[in-house]
């Protein structure tokens, strides 16, 4: 079984936390709970944006071009790979684009730097709505296997899972996304604050959660290879 969701959700994860970090510098707006310490040097962002862009466009791109990548659920590469495809080039862009000039400080100058990226931001919020929307009515993710550890335990709640990836992970990061062109208006600092705060959210979520998969993809693995049945 190949899968590259882990790698990918917490490159996604990373790039929604930092983005509205990397925002809040340009706009010099207080950061809450702000888990990095904005760099002098703004090249040490367009390396972050950089290295994730890479990663996301690779995978994000392998799972879009190889169909079905994943047997099991071969929807997978529609619903994950593509728009992490979308964010991998978004943030090359913006790699590229930082590290060849110095940043817009002025927050009244962020709209022009920002307009027209921020149409296509908005184009992948719907993207991401409309996967909300299959995740809830088709029971995209569904339950774990029993031989996954952790994830495995709601293997007869399917219905837990879903909620989580549609109301932690995709809704919050595509409301963010369909916020993006009207908080980068001067004065928006409502539309702003809640995109912070959604992306925030969804990065967490996406980062811890794909991070504990290294641990239960590689225990379903054992599980279904040697019958030992490992939980922890």
């Amino acid at each position: 079984m190949i899968m590259y969701n882990t790698t990918i959700g917490v490159a996604a994860g990373a790039a929604l936390i930092l983005v509205p970090r990397y925002w809040a510098w340009l706009r010099n707006e207080r950061m809450p709970l702000r888990l990095v310490r904005a760099p002098a040097d703004h090249h040490g962002w367009a390396a972050a944006f950089g290295v994730l862009g890479l990663l996301l466009t690779g995978l994000g791109g392998t799972m879009t071009v190889t169909h079905p990548l994943a047997e099991a659920k071969p929807y997978i590469d529609t619903i994950f790979g593509e728009p992490a495809l979308m964010l991998g080039v978004l943030l090359l862009a913006a790699a590229w684009r930082i590290s060849r000039s110095k940043p817009v400080l002025d927050p009244d100058r962020l709209p022009d730097a920002l307009g027209p990226v921020g149409v296509i931001v908005f184009i992948l919020g719907l993207v991401m709505t409309w996967c909300t929307l299959a995740i809830v009515r088709f029971d995209v993710i569904s339950a774990a296997p029993s031989e996954e550890p952790i994830t495995g335990l709601l293997h007869h709640h399917p219905a837990i899972e879903n909620t989580f990836f549609a109301v932690v992970l995709y809704g919050p990061a595509a409301l963010g996304c369909l916020l993006f062109p009207f908080a980068a208006r001067p004065g928006s600092r409502r539309s702003w604050q809640v995109l912070y705060w959604a992306w925030t959210v969804a990065g967490i979520g996406f980062a811890l959660f794909s991070a504990m998969n290294f641990y239960t993809y590689t225990g379903m693995v054992v599980n279904l290879t040697d019958g030992s049945h490992f939980r922890w």
